[in-house]
């Protein structure tokens, strides 16, 4: 057993596109033999996270996928974000320069500023979150979720031993830019995204990592390259894979906005297919 090879699977953010491309891509590879529901730890960062949940938890593949041609319950629809404004901030906070935490710590004031913090909503928005989840407590299986403290910029890493509760770390890994975050600690914290779209850096350590990620698309927010994570992996030893949507997946992924749900079906039909090649080894991905 301890020579047993140790996986970690991680899952990237990027709203509704990335969720339904990584559970069509998950539920085809499985279709062809490949299920990594047994991987050993799961990395999951703002929409990844819900799947990594899924995962860890053992939820039928093809009932995830199934879901996926299917309005999602308990969904709010706040009023969308000035993301002009949002934009332009962001661009002046990169631009100041400094550490990864300074950027991000001006990124997590421009967030504070653009959300709404009275305290009913951050109730509704917990409330909401609480909802969704088809579980309330961290599963037996390693999940690690991934946020930002938005007073300080530093990355905090939420697990089964954090002492924080599922719903917090949930809410804090989806709070992006105009939604509520979470306040944990006395901190609020939003999105892990704004740090990097996978944080596949987290699983130095173990000997295989798999990542399953979008490509960033223009004005992408994340500071940290998904080649400076897949290159940190590397100098760990660990054996990287990468996996990105295809070009039928690609073209489903951009046929509308990442946040809009209207996205899912057809990403995920589309992934689906990409992952029975996978599986079948195919389209291995790459390194």
């Amino acid at each position: 057993m301890g020579n047993a090879t140790r996986r970690a699977l991680v899952l990237a953010g990027g709203s509704f596109a990335a969720s339904s491309w990584e559970i069509g891509l998950l539920a085809g590879m499985a279709s062809a033999g490949v299920d990594l529901r047994d991987s050993d730890l799961f990395i999951g960062t703002s929409a990844g996270a819900r799947v990594a949940l899924h995962l860890a938890n053992g939820t039928d593949l093809n009932e995830l996928f199934e879901q996926q041609f299917k309005p999602i319950p308990n969904l709010p629809s706040p009023p969308p974000p000035d993301w002009s404004s949002i934009r332009r901030e962001c661009a002046e906070a990169k631009a100041a320069g400094g550490s990864l935490d300074a950027i991000l710590g001006r990124f997590g004031k421009i967030a504070l500023t653009h959300a709404s913090l009275a305290p009913a909503d951050l109730q509704a928005r917990r409330n909401t979150m609480a909802a969704q989840l088809t579980v309330q407590t961290w599963p037996e299986k390693p999940v690690s979720i991934v946020a930002v403290n938005a007073e300080t910029g530093a990355r905090r890493v939420f697990d089964r031993t954090s002492g924080v509760s599922l719903v917090d770390a949930m809410i804090a890994t989806t709070a992006s830019f105009g939604a509520p975050p979470a306040v944990i600690d006395g901190h609020h914290y939003i999105d892990g995204g704004y740090h990097s779209s996978n944080n596949a850096d987290l699983a130095a350590g173990f000997d295989e990592v798999i990542v399953l990620s979008l490509r960033a698309p223009p004005g992408a927010l994340a500071l940290v390259p998904l080649e400076e994570s897949v290159s940190a992996l590397k100098a760990s030893g660990a054996r990287v894979t990468v996996i990105q949507p295809d070009k039928a997946s690609e073209d489903a992924v951009t046929s509308g906005s990442p946040g809009s749900p209207a996205v899912r079906t057809p990403t995920a039909k589309a992934a689906f297919e990409q992952g029975k090649r996978v599986g079948g080894g195919g389209e291995p991905g790459r390194a």
